[in-house]
């Protein structure tokens, strides 16, 4: 039983360790959406969407049109939106 110390252990061994607070450690992330105006069609939302989130530019331009058509054209204004503020 001398072996076996779980008093001293407050969680178990699988859980992660936490996140210290420190201002020192509160670095920008890695990967920051930025707009794709080189693999881009329009204004490279799509393609900067795909890159950020890791999924297909074209998945991602099929949603936008088929949110675009069943949402009455608001995808429209969110696109605009996001290729005017993002960059």
């Amino acid at each position: 039983m001398a072996g076996n110390n779980k008093s001293s252990e407050t969680r178990p061994r699988n859980w992660p360790e936490p996140v210290s607070s420190n201002k020192e450690s509160n670095r920008p992330m890695k990967n920051k959406l930025k707009l794709d105006k080189a693999n881009g069609k329009l204004m490279g939302v799509c393609s900067g969407l795909a890159n950020w989130s890791g999924m297909d530019a074209n998945l991602l331009r099929i949603i936008f049109v088929l949110a675009t058509i069943f949402g009455f054209g608001s995808a429209i204004i969110i696109y605009l939106a996001i290729g005017l503020i993002v960059d």
